[in-house]
């Protein structure tokens, strides 16, 4: 087994920990717009899986992720965690990540080559 190095996923950790609050506020079920790290720490907590499967994502869950276009700011978050380096490296990311990064749907290199304009 791959010895992890905790101090990195705390990050992640506390990011996921702060859109908790937003997600979940006073117990109103609308959807709130997170950023990319957040958008990562869902991923990796629901093992969502952008364009195929919302894993165990609960519906709250997969409005947050939809009105926050997780399926794209992900690429940002891959980009900067794993050290990926646009058509010319994969940095440490992970195989499973680097099928979700050339999904014809998210195409992280077009992504971040041409970023959509944000609300």
């Amino acid at each position: 087994m791959k010895k992890t190095d905790r101090s990195s996923r705390r990050p992640v950790a506390l990011t996921l920990a702060a859109a908790f609050p937003l997600v979940f506020s006073l117990g109103v079920p609308e959807a709130h717009a997170v950023d990319a790290d957040t958008c990562g720490a869902l991923m990796g907590t629901y093992s969502i899986v952008p364009y195929s499967s919302w894993g165990t994502a609960p519906p709250a869950i997969q409005r947050t992720w939809n009105d926050s276009d997780c399926n794209h700011r992900i690429c940002e978050y891959m980009q900067r965690t794993f050290n990926v380096v646009p058509h010319l490296s994969w940095g440490s990311l992970p195989v499973r990540l680097q099928r979700v990064w050339d999904t014809p749907q998210v195409n992280c290199n077009a992504q971040l080559e041409n970023p959509p304009l944000r609300r």
